[in-house]
């Protein structure tokens, strides 16, 4: 996992697109019934993770957030394009965590690449983003606002379990970067 950083200019255009849909992301979500779930911690603890490890999960099986549409992270794809000139860019997961959200351990190895995950969170050290790297889990929480990581996950064991817990409003754009062939 890599911690990316990019240019103020790019990073304050991609702050102002994320900021003007926030109210809507979050109308939508309470539309749906989405509240805050207490088993969160839980369900993002290693304990949980050494529960699901023995089997191949690529997709979580626990979670707390709301999916919001598509043509809110596409708005952000011309920006990482332009940041990415090399590989094929496509928008993955689009998801608003409320205090309280979750997306429990996970693999993605049905479709192994590289990923960037734009974040905005309301608060500093109140959401994370949690993997395991060589028998270690490392919780690396997310900034006030924007933060960029940059991950690849694999279609091999040992895969990247990884997880997303939230204690703030916490919104995740996701794009699959692609090699180009």
């Amino acid at each position: 996992m890599l911690r990316e950083t990019f240019d103020p200019g790019v990073s304050n255009e991609i702050k102002r697109i994320i900021e003007k849909d926030i109210g809507k992301i979050k109308s939508l979500a309470r539309k749906e019934g989405l509240a805050g779930a207490l088993e969160w911690e839980r369900e993002t603890s290693l304990a949980k993770l050494n529960s699901l490890k023995s089997r191949d999960v690529d997709v979580c099986e626990t979670g707390n957030a709301y999916r919001f549409p598509k043509k809110i992270s596409n708005q952000l794809i011309h920006i990482i394009k332009g940041l990415y000139p090399k590989k094929s860019v496509y928008t993955s997961g689009h998801f608003y965590y409320p205090p309280h959200g979750f997306m429990g351990w996970h693999t993605n190895y049905k479709v192994s690449d590289e990923r960037l995950y734009v974040t905005f969170a309301s608060e500093g050290g109140k959401s994370f983003f949690r993997y395991e790297k060589n028998g270690e889990i490392i919780t690396d929480f997310d900034n006030k606002g924007l933060t960029f990581r940059r991950f690849s996950v694999s279609s091999v064991r040992p895969y990247l379990w990884h997880c997303v817990g939230s204690d703030c409003d916490r919104f995740s754009f996701g794009y699959r970067l692609c090699d180009i062939i």
